[in-house]
């Protein structure tokens, strides 16, 4: 595909499809090994949280990224979000 192509609508629900279910993911195994983790364990699933969370909302899935932040809160991750908006 050339660079001036856009995808087309069934490739972009695929993208949103793959990082939505990243984010479940991450947040499954953030929640599972949350006592097993290190800090610096944390801190590393945490950036990846936010970079697929960021992902969700460059691809057009901002509400099902909201809800799966909502359902699985973490502490400051509102703030963090803020600051980086």
């Amino acid at each position: 595909m050339a660079s001036t192509e856009k995808p087309s609508r069934a490739a972009e629900g695929q993208t949103k499809d793959v990082f939505i279910r990243r984010l479940e993911r991450l947040m499954r195994l953030r929640r599972d090994y949350l006592d097993d983790l290190n800090p610096l364990g944390l801190r590393l699933l945490d950036r990846a949280l936010y970079a697929t969370y960021r992902d969700c909302l460059e691809y057009g899935a901002t509400q099902k990224a909201n809800e799966i932040m909502a359902q699985h809160p973490i502490p400051g991750w509102d703030e963090d979000v803020r600051k980086a908006s």
